[in-house]
């Protein structure tokens, strides 16, 4: 192929990507707007902070968000108590809050039920420490506050009030439930570990995933055979009388995991048709399972990756350009160092991870980890390729100002779609925490990209999928050992899609300028928000 032709096939191919980027930002625009209008449309909704500064959400049953007589938050005067919805706690799980419980809260309070989703402390916007408290029982406090707003609330009846809680929320409701005889129900979604209080819990519904790990799926049965009285719960089969509390049921999801049941329509269905048993709704027809949201964030995923391409790019060529290094053994060689750093740091920060001071539960110990496998690889690096650290000092002004733009564009586009998944706004803390981390995972990301990333663009893909898959069969290993905390095991998905992500900014950057300090400044700072964002915090300003 001439020289010319190239010319022309080069110009075409970037006619084609740019149209493909205008054509891809339209299309997110108008689904992130149209999230928005279900974001801020029925069922109607407000916030609210309870004693303690415990944020929550208050979901009603209504016909409109907007000031007026449809929305029940704007009626002139109270309702009868009799004519008020029954209501329902719903708790999230470890490293979960509020905004990823709310698919299920709208589902269920557009069904007839008043829904207060809340924040637990130390999780989502509560900045309380999630360790600290006055009785000792954060989470049963945190429960029973919200269960004494519904009781007070005249928007709501507060005589018939089921808890309801995912995961470690599961076992919070559980444990409430045994210390209130009030209750009219309990609701464990993939979780509810023992039985604590003097109480018998009033009519239990124990509902897990099928790919539930297997003591959770274990534990729920067998405490829910427990209370039915009898040796082996048989799922799917009412025990017990509802009209005197002693109604249990267990239920098996199928095709869902422990993360994706609280989005599942069929768990969804299964709960309302629990719910309208306890506390005597008749309903007419099926229940309404409608959450168009779930599906647009369905389409947003796939488009937020692609828009990773010319973040990277534009960015990348706002950075100094560097000068390729050739393929050869060093990046093969690199993975085996990698994998060996990797476990040398598990070892090493198994017993006492240094990164506590971050005060994120759990998470400093993903934290260390990473610190100390870094410094590792920066001394091998200092050893062997000391020229590479030299080309650290090179426009590093340029540099982080080209990291921050690409961040932030990053955190918005990001942000636009994530609600229902997960908060993306950081408090005071979690924002300390997120520049502390940034700065003790930076090593680790620098030095996996001097070490891997060289040759073609192609290849320097290949060798920096390769180690992010090696971290990710590292941290399976880990898990196996013990040496990493077994909640990781749970969110594992979460870290593959994160490392696609990565993987695709980087590629893109590579290919623009070869800039590796930008990739490794943004990696940091991105990994470190994930961090900050879902492990609980232990400490407040």
């Amino acid at each position: 192929m001439t020289s010319a032709r190239r010319s022309r096939s080069y110009r075409r191919m970037r006619t084609i990507y740019q149209a493909a980027v205008v054509v891809v930002a339209i299309v997110f625009l108008l689904i992130v707007t149209r999230l928005a209008h279900y974001q801020n449309g029925v069922p109607p909704h407000q916030d609210q902070y309870l004693p303690g500064g415990e944020p929550a959400t208050l979901y009603l049953p209504g016909s409109s968000n907007q000031p007026g007589p449809d929305n029940p938050f704007f009626q002139s005067f109270p309702k009868p108590a009799a004519e008020r919805p029954p209501a329902v706690v719903l708790v999230h799980g470890f490293s979960s809050d509020r905004v990823n419980s709310s698919a299920l809260a709208r589902r269920i309070a557009q069904n007839g039920y008043g829904v207060l989703a809340i924040d637990v402390r130390g999780h989502g916007e509560n900045r309380n420490s999630f360790i600290e408290s006055q009785s000792g029982h954060g989470l049963r406090e945190d429960v029973k506050n919200a269960v004494e707003f519904l009781r007070q609330s005249n928007l709501v009846d507060g005589s018939r009030i089921v808890v309801m809680g995912h995961s470690m929320g599961a076992g919070a409701a559980l444990d409430y439930a045994t210390h209130d005889a009030n209750l009219k129900g309990s609701v464990m979604i993939s979780g509810g570990f023992n039985l604590e209080g003097t109480e018998r819990p009033r009519n239990t519904l124990f509902i897990f995933a099928e790919n539930d790990p297997g003591f959770i799926k274990e534990t729920s049965a067998l405490i829910a055979a427990h209370l039915a009285g009898v040796p082996k719960i048989d799922l799917g089969k009412v025990y017990g009388d509802v009209a005197n509390g002693t109604a249990v049921e267990a239920i098996q999801v199928p095709g869902v995991d422990h993360v994706r049941i609280i989005w599942s329509e069929d768990a969804a269905g299964s709960i309302v048709r629990w719910l309208d048993s306890v506390v005597g709704m008749k309903r007419a027809g099926a229940p309404n399972l409608a959450e168009p949201r779930l599906t647009l964030i369905l389409l947003c995923l796939p488009m937020f990756i692609f828009f990773l391409i010319p973040i990277g790019r534009v960015c990348g060529k706002m950075a100094p350009l560097w000068e390729r290094r050739p393929l050869d053994t060093t990046g093969w060689l690199g993975l085996i160092a990698l994998v060996i750093a990797l476990f040398v740091a598990m070892a090493l920060n198994a017993n006492a991870p240094q990164a506590e001071f971050l005060s994120i539960f759990e998470g400093h110990v993903i934290i260390s980890w990473l610190a100390i496998a870094g410094g590792l690889l920066i001394a091998l690096l200092a050893f062997e390729h000391p020229e590479d650290l030299r080309r650290l000092s090179n426009g590093v002004g340029p540099t982080l100002i080209a990291a921050a733009f690409a961040f932030g564009a990053i955190v918005i586009v990001n942000g636009a779609y994530e609600v229902a998944l997960h908060r993306t706004a950081l408090t005071p803390e979690r924002l300390l925490v997120t520049l502390a981390s940034a700065l003790l995972l930076l090593p680790f990301f620098v030095s996996f990209e001097l070490i891997l990333r060289r040759g073609t663009t192609v290849m320097a893909t290949v060798l920096g999928s390769l180690g992010r898959v090696l971290v990710i069969i590292t941290i399976v290993v880990g898990l196996g050992l013990g040496a990493l905390p077994f909640v990781l095991s749970l969110v594992l998905p979460v870290f593959v899609i994160l490392f696609v992500m990565f993987e695709v900014f980087a590629a893109s950057v590579y290919s623009a300028t070869g800039n590796l300090l930008l990739i490794a400044v943004v990696e940091a700072l991105w990994f470190a928000r994930t961090a900050a964002l879902s492990w609980p915090i232990t400490f407040k300003f």
